[in-house]
């Protein structure tokens, strides 16, 4: 039996996107790049999934079904139940203009985005939290 495989510190990020081609381009892609990957395919199992196991940072589809990016960050840093999670918004659409106000959104992607982009964002982002 092979040891288990150690979680790279700090590196674990959930992956929102309910777009099933993209979730796993971005799950391959990542992993290849040294991430622990944890994926969902709609709000509700994104706000199921960080509460189970906590990641480092959430790649988060602003684009739905069942609760949309903004409910999923809502839901994720209520006062009774705050994970502190930094977001990283995916997204077709422009930011909005108020997106600074946005807690707990760090960086806004739009789609296409590649994953050079992808992991330039997360290291950024990962690095300021330590």
């Amino acid at each position: 039996m092979l040891p288990a495989r150690a979680r790279p510190v700090g590196r674990c990020v959930l992956i929102v996107e309910d777009n099933h081609d993209l979730r796993r381009l971005y799950a391959v892609g990542l992993s290849q790049r040294g991430f622990e990957v944890r994926l969902a395919s709609n709000g509700a199992e994104a706000i199921e999934r960080a509460r189970a196991h906590t990641p480092d940072i959430i790649l988060l589809d602003m684009i739905l079904p069942i609760m949309d990016g903004w409910e999923v960050m809502d839901a994720l840093d209520m006062p009774e139940n705050p994970l502190r999670i930094p977001v990283i918004a995916i997204s077709g659409q422009s930011p909005p203009e108020n997106l600074a106000l946005r807690k707990p959104l760090v960086d806004w992607l739009e789609k296409p985005v590649s994953l050079d982009e992808l992991e330039a964002s997360l290291n950024r982002h990962l690095r300021a939290q330590n």
